[in-house]
């Protein structure tokens, strides 16, 4: 062993043992690799790093080619570095020259993710990307899987509001348990709906600001109208204007409203984050 109970040195005597057997319980990666030769050396410093990054959701086997010519010609290696990848017993991956972390990494995700996971991963980058669609189809087929997270529903609901399909949120809140985890964010965004609907539309407001900045009135429904728009920093920054003039109107008006903002945002925003710290340094 290396230091590390998932990087092991291979030999032909405990081939079996560490890559065969131990294949059937996570993947192996074979690095063929010889003793001070640049890209061997690059690619180990890589591997080595992943094996921490994953904690245990593959071994790395490591493969002397200059001690273990054997294995070397059973495995049709032909040049270094060259990674081969074992799982359930067969060959899975075998990549040859130099790779990137990025490329690892997708291969090693595959292998070490349960479907589920890997349909969680493929929402995070929908949702990254604003594609609030792709998300929602994402979202029912995780669903469908795990009926009973709520929190999966409350996600769902809130894309489905976003793109206007409140109704269709309504009737899955409704069905949901009051104290439901993450139920507060739709729900949040609803009375955010609510209550913009009988506000001027953004550009009026605009207009009256323009001709009264300081009413605190309109920059409050300018504010409202923002966060429906999905315009969160403007709205916060509106808000804390609010906040700048009169600390209390409509009794603490502005601060509520920021709170249920950060609600909407997320924990671990750093938008959220940035002005959570400005409202605090404001009121104290």
């Amino acid at each position: 062993m290396l230091g590390s109970t998932n990087i092991v040195e291979i030999t032909v005597e405990n081939f079996q043992a560490e890559v065969g057997e131990k294949s059937n319980q996570v993947p192996v990666v074979l690095e063929f690799y010889a003793e001070n030769a640049a890209p061997s050396v690059e690619m180990s410093a890589l591997l080595k790093k992943l094996v921490e990054s994953y904690q245990g959701k593959f071994v790395l086997a490591r493969v002397n080619v200059q001690t273990n010519p054997q294995i070397v010609q059973q495995l049709q290696v032909r040049g270094l570095p060259t990674l081969k990848v074992i799982s359930q017993g067969q060959m899975a991956e075998s990549l040859e020259g130099p790779q990137d972390e990025a490329t690892l990494r997708r291969l090693l995700d595959q292998l070490t993710m349960s479907p589920m996971e890997q349909i969680r991963e493929q929402l995070d980058v929908f949702l990254a990307n604003g594609d609030r669609v792709n998300a929602i189809g994402m979202l029912q087929k995780i669903i469908a899987e795990e009926p009973g997270n709520f929190s999966l529903h409350c996600e769902l609901c809130d894309l489905l509001i976003m793109e206007d399909r409140v109704e269709e949120a309504k009737q899955i809140l409704a069905g949901l348990p009051a104290d439901a985890d993450g139920i507060d964010k739709p729900r949040a965004r609803l009375e955010f709906i609510d209550e913009v609907s009988e506000l001027p539309a953004l550009d009026e407001l605009k207009i009256k600001l323009e001709q009264d900045p300081q009413s605190l009135e309109d920059l409050y429904a300018f504010a409202l109208v923002l966060i429906v728009d999905n315009q969160m920093e403007q709205a916060l920054e509106t808000l804390l204007t609010i906040l700048r003039q009169d600390k209390t109107w409509q009794d603490e008006a502005a601060r509520k409203t920021m709170i249920k903002v950060f609600v909407l945002l997320g924990k671990g925003n750093e938008l959220a984050t940035s002005y959570r710290r400005k409202m605090f340094t404001l009121l104290h």
